[in-house]
């Protein structure tokens, strides 16, 4: 609980440190709304005359593209602060109405009065119309950014070289490899003359002081801090999940900030005094960021993996998998620093176009290829089994982002195989960058799981003390704690998803955008352009991957916890899957073009062949939705229906799966729970009847039979108290009396065991007390001329049948 109090401490201090924040900026911002005006203007002038500088980049593109957004965001609110003072002044100039005719003669007292508020309106109308003309314009120079960053996008993915495999594609950079070397020696140079300048010039002291305490942060300060974070979370956190989420955080974090700051404690150490030159300054700014990324890279990929510590590995990853692939998070994280770093040292030196072309073609290749062994090794685990039982199965999206990668490794190779060395590059680079922010991701969601479950759970430490101070009910606590989990995860995929468009840039809108100037098909008087068609297939498949991902939530995270039982979850999540699959496919048609027209003169075209040749199909899947909605049956009844009688198992969108009592499933259509008598032995109470019939000699005590019946019922650990075991006289004809026993289970399944039980029991007890079974009766012949006396004894010499089959009687 102290690590929980401290991280509401952090929480309140940051408020704190937002609400300072935002009033230093509220006190700054107490500038008249004329001076808010031009200066707005000013800035969206500057903002426009540097988009027209030709050696613009494309960073300084999207920080421009930032900047105008603001602008126009800063116009629309001193806008909306006018518009009050504008209210007031037409109110004020309607209360003094309008002017006299033409030669009438007023008050030159009023005539002032509408004079000045005539003019007060104008001046806040005027200033309004300024502030709107300027959100407008920032608007327009918005776009203008935007077409400007996507026509240099384009320019670059399309911009084409020699094959990698072609000599030609060495031969420059060979050619110019005496001149790039040279700047690059003079840059050396030059960081030399600096480093030397720095330990003559400046403080001796500081430079040592902040080189050692580098190192002692990399090394030792690491190295204790991984321990104090173990510690604290097997000690101090309650049991669970998330001591392995928060220890796995700490190590990430841990290693990023260390290496990060250690770094950067050699940069001020080095800078101390300002020695450096612009260029070596710009290089070590980059250097300390790309150090910083590098870490968080090899520290979050090495919590990740643990794999040294097998059990507090979040990922269903094997122990030999995890070894083999222990290495590739500090591979990713020096590939990424190195070729970042030289990207910007041949920016900054100045070398050749080749050059930054071999460049970029290495990078692509060293990070794929790094990629499709990782990959490898991941999917080989994957498909063998571990001490022979089969490995889990793999999440959707995790099988959809290892083929998303693949899909990006072979555009990759095929880009630099076709010159296209900047597409190629491209590539690379935001593959690995997308597998940085999954990684990240999950590590973010799965903490947040595991906090939400620690604190909100129905067995967690926190249940008692919310069922005290807010009389909350656990089981509601526990469902409170799942909805926010499950928010709380889709802010974190949103943010995601904006991180990774922010790593493509212009990229991804850019090729839609380009894609929308394709020639457009025309179909039926309907324009199909291949954008649409594109945006149209790709939110089909992502709107039915996440009505997978919320079926899949609601069905084994929310629903289990509530009081809803097994067969209207099952219900709930089918229908909310017919549901969420027509949403999808209705937006995906819209968004091709087919408004709600023409979908509807499309299913009228197709309602005849549907009417004919769809029938039994529609007329099963409409007794399907029947099903669901009204719920004769559900998931776990035992249903009689003809020959079949067993369990629902699933109700699908045609047909009903039953599995009966040899294991079997019988496909039954959804019509026939419709159209045909059901006898569900469970909807209006779920215990099965267990009926005997005994018949018993008719000089039997029935008294005593009856009350041996009774105590065997009674005996039995499934059959129950309520209704509680009778046996009645069913029937005496005059071979035989008949008891029939009838006593209750817990369901209709058990049935059949207890009978078997009691049966078994009954047979037991009464030969135990001597009463005899019903047994047939012998068949007695008697042969003669005369006709014996039925009511005298049989005489000695009368014969008799014979038993033996071979005489003849």
């Amino acid at each position: 609980m102290r690590t929980l109090r401290i991280f509401l401490i952090l929480l309140i201090l940051a408020f704190a440190g937002g609400l300072h924040a935002q009033s230093a900026d509220d006190t700054t911002t107490t500038a008249t709304p004329a001076q808010q005006i031009d200066d707005l203007r000013g800035q969206l002038d500057q903002v426009e005359k540097s988009m027209k500088d030709e050696k613009i980049t494309d960073s300084a593109i999207d920080d421009l593209r930032s900047n105008t957004s603001d602008i126009g965001s800063k116009a629309q609110k001193v806008a909306s602060s006018l518009q009050q003072g504008r209210e007031s002044a037409k109110a004020r100039l309607d209360q003094l109405g309008p002017a006299p005719a033409a030669g009438t003669r007023e008050a030159p007292e009023l005539a002032a009065s509408r004079k000045d508020a005539q003019k007060a309106f104008d001046a806040v109308d005027a200033q309004i119309k300024q502030a709107n003309g300027i959100a407008l314009e920032a608007q327009q120079t918005s776009n203008q950014l935007s077409d400007l960053r996507r026509i240099r996008f384009q320019e670059m993915i399309s911009r084409r070289t020699n094959s990698l495999l072609s000599r030609a594609f060495w031969a420059e950079p060979a050619a110019a490899f005496p001149r790039d070397m040279a700047n690059v020696r003079d840059f050396v140079g030059t960081v030399r003359d600096d480093v030397s300048n720095s330990w003559t010039q400046g403080n001796r002291t500081a430079l040592i002081s902040c080189v050692l305490a580098g190192l002692l942060l990399m090394s030792v300060v690491r190295l204790y801090l991984e321990h104090r974070a173990r510690e604290l979370t097997a000690n101090r956190m309650p049991p669970g999940r998330l001591r392995r989420s928060a220890l796995i955080l700490g190590v990430a974090l841990t290693s990023t900030l260390t290496t990060g700051l250690g770094t950067q404690l050699f940069y001020l150490g080095l800078n101390w005094s300002d020695t450096f030159s612009p260029e070596t300054d710009e290089i070590a700014h980059t250097l300390v960021a790309l150090v910083f990324l590098g870490a968080f890279i090899a520290g979050l990929g090495r919590a990740l993996l643990s794999a040294k510590r097998p059990s507090w590995r979040l990922p269903a990853i094997p122990d030999e998998t995890a070894m083999q692939l222990r290495r590739f998070p500090m591979l990713f994280s020096l590939a990424t620093v190195l070729f970042q770093f030289l990207h910007k040292l041949n920016h900054t030196v100045g070398n050749s176009l080749s050059a930054t072309v071999a460049t970029s073609s290495l990078e692509a290749v060293v990070l794929t290829v790094l990629t499709a062994v990782a990959l490898s090794r991941l999917s080989r685990s994957h498909h063998h089994s571990v001490d022979g039982t089969p490995p889990a199965p793999r999440p959707v999206w995790a099988s959809v982002f290892i083929a998303a990668a693949w899909v990006s490794i072979v555009a990759t190779w095929l880009g630099l195989l076709t010159g296209f060395i900047a597409f190629a590059a491209f590539m690379a680079g935001q593959m690995v960058w997308t597998i940085i922010v999954v990684a990240a991701t999950y590590l973010a969601m799965r903490l947040v799981d595991d906090l939400f479950e620690t604190l909100l759970s129905e067995k967690g430490p926190m249940s008692a003390r919310a069922q005290a101070v807010f009389g909350m009910d656990p089981k509601l606590l526990d469902q409170a704690g799942v909805v926010l989990s499950g928010v709380s995860r889709l802010v974190l995929f949103l943010f995601a998803l904006t991180v990774v468009a922010t790593g493509f840039g212009a990229g991804a809108s850019d090729i839609v955008a380009f894609s929308g100037k394709l020639q457009s098909i025309e179909i039926y008087g309907m324009k199909m352009q291949p954008d649409r068609i594109l945006t149209a297939i790709a939110i089909f498949f992502v709107g039915l991957l996440a009505v997978r991902v919320v079926k899949n939530w609601l069905s084994n995270q929310y629903l289990p916890r509530t009081a809803i039982d097994p067969g209207m979850r099952s219900s709930l999540t089918t229908l909310l899957g017919y549901v969420g699959m027509v949403l999808v496919a209705s937006v995906a048609l819209v968004t091709m073009g087919l408004s709600l027209q023409n979908i509807a003169w499309v299913a009228s075209a197709l309602s005849v062949g549907i009417g004919f040749g769809l029938q039994a199909i529609v007329q099963n899947f409409i007794s399907g939705l029947i099903l669901l909605a009204e719920r004769p049956v559900k998931v776990g009844d035992w249903v009689v229906l003809d020959d079949a009688e067993g369990d629902i198992r699933r109700i699908n969108v045609r047909a009903t799966e039953i599995q009966v009592a040899d294991r079997s499933t019988i496909i039954v259509p959804n019509s026939s729970f419709i159209t045909k008598p059901v006898r569900n032995m469970t909807m209006a109470n779920p215990q099965g009847r267990v009926l005997i019939k005994l018949p018993m000699p008719l000089d039997s005590d029935p008294v005593d039979v009856r009350q041996h019946l009774l105590d065997a019922m009674h005996a039995h650990k499934s059959v129950t108290e309520a209704p509680a075991p009778s046996v009645t006289l069913d029937s005496i004809d005059r071979t035989a009396m008949t008891f029939a026993t009838t006593c209750y289970v817990g369901g209709p399944r058990d049935v059949g065991g207890v009978k078997s039980d009691l049966l078994f029991d009954f047979i037991a007890r009464l030969r135990g007390a001597g009463i005899p079974l019903l047994r047939p009766q012998d068949l007695v012949l008697r042969t003669g001329s005369q006709t014996p006396d039925i009511a005298g004894p049989t005489g000695a010499g009368a014969p008799k049948a014979s038993t033996d089959p071979d005489s003849n009687a």
